[in-house]
């Protein structure tokens, strides 16, 4: 059942918003006015470079140091945006759960295929233990195709030999870029923010051309899973993204690994955006998110 509010936004979004024809630069400007809010006036951001790579961190007055950090890779179906538009995402992030937060700005598609994103990401992991960081109060998240290079990130560091953070979450987390899993059931769902064909074009934007989008360095879900810590995957109800949160949960634990999906009640692809505005379905989300970080993070 969604909310009388979160049905007037569906309504209010352009039927042509995730339409499978447009191209990068036409999904930046339709996505723009969605990023860039304004952060609040005691909000703390500290820009940096770590490894090479731009990123920022940013605190609220509720951030407790000794609690943890995250590690937040943003949203933006690989082609938009850059880090100070998306600020406002992890102050959402920071206030939830309770800790600072580390945006990475990696490269964009398709100026930079892949797997540029994820070696930035991966960098700046890599940095901020090489810093000193607890990996055991470390969380490393992200939503939509940052929730799939958040969980690409914990894959490679660990073929790294890299020690793993205390968690990945995975908001509306796009892990499986090989949509012809899908079937025909998905194809059924209304969701606004994404479509079947869109999320195709988007991901051929990413990996490259001839470059199969199932090879796991793009699709974390198909690579190797064992010895991972324990996985959030959050999806809305119409998510697109639910069936991949799904499936992959299930390969997970077949790996041993801990993989929980918590599937939104009426929520749709990358609802928790919408906690900015009270949307009571993305309220709920992260509730959700902060009993699991609660779990692996001191209180």
């Amino acid at each position: 059942m969604t909310s009388e509010l979160l049905g007037q936004i569906v309504a209010a979004i352009p039927e042509d918003f995730a339409h499978p024809d447009d191209d990068a630069w036409a999904t930046r400007a339709k996505m723009a006015p969605l990023h860039g809010h304004p952060l609040a006036s005691d909000t703390v951001v500290v820009p940096g470079v770590v490894e090479g790579v731009r990123a920022g961190r940013l605190s609220r007055p509720s951030c407790d140091p000794d609690r943890g950090l995250a590690l937040f890779c943003h949203g933006g179906a690989f082609v938009s945006c850059r880090l100070e538009a998306y600020l406002f995402y992890a102050e959402v992030v920071a206030e939830w759960l309770g800790v600072d937060v580390v945006t990475v700005d990696y490269r964009l598609a398709p100026e930079h295929h892949g797997p540029a994103a994820l070696d930035d990401c991966t960098a700046v992991y890599r940095g901020l233990l090489e810093a000193g960081q607890d990996p055991e109060r470390l969380v490393c998240l992200g939503d939509s195709c940052g929730g799939g290079l958040a969980l690409a990130t914990v894959v490679r560091a660990a073929q790294a030999g890299l020690p793993r953070p205390a968690g990945v979450i995975s908001l509306s987390g796009w892990v499986d870029l090989d949509t012809a899993a899908y079937g025909p059931v998905t194809r059924t769902l209304r969701d606004p923010f994404v479509t079947e064909g869109f999320l195709r074009a988007r991901a051929l934007d990413y990996v490259g051309p001839g470059v199969d989008p199932r090879v796991p360095w793009a699709s974390p879900a198909r690579g190797p899973l064992e010895g991972l810590p324990p996985l959030l995957l959050q999806a809305g109800e119409t998510d697109l993204c639910r069936r991949d949160a799904e499936r992959l949960a299930t390969r997970a634990r077949s790996c041993g690994v801990d993989a929980s999906v918590d599937v939104v009640d009426g929520g749709i692809h990358g609802v928790q955006g919408l906690v900015t505005v009270g949307v009571p379905e993305a309220v709920a989300a992260w509730e959700a998110v902060r009993r699991f970080t609660d779990g692996l993070l001191p209180r």
